[in-house]
């Protein structure tokens, strides 16, 4: 696939006007996206849009001085003033300690990409309705949710000899099933390609779940052996956004002076890559055009690893990761590590415990402890001896993510791809059966 030319142009021009104004660096990463949108509520169809956006993000550095801006204005005045008000701004800022110059390219980057030519003109609705439908059929009452389709093209280029492109897709469904009693479940598909798409099945849980879920009890207060689904674990596990060197020097990070430490069970284990082969999503190039790679995070449970920039690797003595943005390094596909054990002989592991299949609104208290809180959403369950048990409702979630990492009890051989709004970049997720976490009533 090619890239629009006069991006490219319009790369070399912003860079060409910074120089001009006294900036030593300069990174514009241009990225076009087509979004293409389907909501549905009460069975049908009630929203299909189609947009495409232009984002240009500009870092400058002007002697030692940084600063970055984004605008989606391509016309030239507009760029121009945008350049030069972003200039005049990180002219007037203090020197930074963590200036680093840009890499140098020529760099060569990975062949691989994950993009599906056919979700380019894919029609949605048909995908919307067949997700519908399995959830009816499995005894959903109603069904809502969103299907979104999104490609991709980014070019990178920068003062320091770099140019590259990189191109990805994605199709994300997420599919909420209710019954007459209100109970709801959940039920979500993700993929780069067309072929690992699967709006049925992801529609057949989320009515399973539903049924499952009518009339739930209050749950009372007190520890569980919790057992995560994918889409949860995802969510209550940032890992690689942890790593990154940026927050961890802020004291962000529940990583902070743990690097070479034991921070989980032996069975844990992490990456971040750059593009994971038929995976979600991923890039080629960081914002600062250097290739991205795999970066093993944690290995046997040992934090092994920090994310880095040209900046946060100058910083802290050592080479970046290719994991730029370009002030705060962040992770491009996270991948957990596949376990040992089927979901089955988690719940027959579990004596006093529940089941939680999705989840929302994580808020972290303390970052720097990994102290946080979720709502369970939608189906959860009660486990008792071994068995599923009633569903139950009203309740939160509270734990610190240092204490969870060292009671990870089983982890699945199965792992699911996640992405949506809590959870933003793309994740190969297991179940995780977690020790002692801890329920207080939520209303």
């Amino acid at each position: 696939m090619s890239f629009d030319t006069n991006l490219e142009e319009v790369s070399q021009g912003v860079i060409t006007q910074a120089k001009k104004l006294g900036c030593s660096d300069v990174s514009v990463v241009v990225t076009r996206d087509h979004t293409r949108l389907i909501r549905f509520a009460n069975n049908l169809v009630t929203l299909s849009s189609s947009v495409v956006d232009t984002s240009i993000q500009v870092y400058v550095a002007h002697q030692t001085r940084r600063a970055v801006g984004v605008t989606h204005d391509t016309s030239p005045q507009s760029l121009e003033r945008f350049v030069a008000r972003l200039v005049d701004s990180a002219s007037r800022l203090a020197p930074s300690d963590d200036y680093a110059p840009l890499p140098s390219g020529p760099f060569e980057y990975p062949e691989e990409q994950n993009y599906d030519k056919r979700l380019e003109g894919e029609e949605l609705v048909e995908h919307a309705h067949q997700a519908v439908d399995a959830a009816l059929k499995a005894g959903a009452k109603r069904v809502a949710g969103s299907l979104q389709s999104l490609v991709r093209r980014v070019h990178v280029s920068t003062s320091a000899g770099v140019a590259g492109d990189d191109s990805s897709t994605k199709i994300l469904l997420n599919v909420r099933a209710f019954t007459e009693g209100n109970a709801s479940g959940h039920g979500l598909s993700c993929a780069s390609f067309l072929s690992e798409f699967n709006p049925e099945k992801a529609g057949r849980a989320a009515g399973e779940y539903a049924k499952m879920a009518e009339s739930p009890r209050q749950l009372e207060a007190g520890a569980y052996d919790v057992i995560f689904t994918p889409t949860a674990v995802a969510n209550i596990l940032p890992l690689a956004e942890a790593a990154s060197a940026y927050l961890i020097q802020s004291g962000l990070s529940y990583f902070s002076d743990q690097l070479n430490q034991q921070v989980g069970v032996e069975t844990l284990n992490v990456w971040d890559y750059g593009v994971y082969k038929g995976g979600l999503g991923g890039r080629r190039l960081d914002d600062e055009g250097v290739p991205t790679q795999k970066t093993e995070i944690i290995a046997k449970g040992v934090f092994r690893n920090m994310l880095h920039n040209s900046s946060t690797a100058k910083k802290f003595g050592t080479k970046t990761t290719g994991n730029a943005g370009i002030i705060s390094p962040q992770p491009n596909t996270v991948v957990f590590g596949e376990g040992d054990s089927t979901l089955e002989e988690m719940i027959q592991e579990t004596k006093k415990g529940l089941l939680v299949t999705n989840n929302w609104y994580t808020r972290f208290q303390n970052l720097r402890t990994g102290e946080y809180s979720t709502l369970p959403r939608d189906a959860a369950f009660s486990v008792v001896d071994g068995k599923i048990g009633e569903p139950v409702a009203g309740f939160r979630l509270s734990d610190s993510v240092l204490r969870q990492l060292k009671s990870i009890h089983l982890i699945s051989k199965t792992r699911n791809w996640v992405e949506w709004w809590e959870v933003e970049t793309p994740t190969l997720a297991p179940y995780m059966l977690i020790k002692d976490v801890t329920a207080t009533v939520a209303y």
